[in-house]
């Protein structure tokens, strides 16, 4: 069996309510070989007290941060 084989026999072995996470990660491991940048989403409950501005320039620290400059504080 090839390793392509067992992932198709693997991926059709995954419950259905857990399926929509396992073709996400799919999709940004092909992205990625595509030489696209993925996209991710955040998903939070927290809350937590910071910057006035930190909401307007979260994206940009995010961003910054997988491309691998300095982090930036807010």
């Amino acid at each position: 069996m090839t390793v392509r084989e067992e992932a198709h026999r693997l991926l059709d072995a995954v419950p259905e309510d857990r399926l929509p996470d396992a073709v996400e990660l799919l999709r940004q491991w092909a992205e990625v070989e595509r030489g696209e940048r993925p996209r991710r989403r955040f998903r939070t409950t927290a809350v937590f007290d910071g910057e006035p501005d930190l909401a307007a320039h979260s994206k940009d620290i995010v961003r910054a941060a997988w491309a691998g400059e300095e982090p930036r504080s807010a």
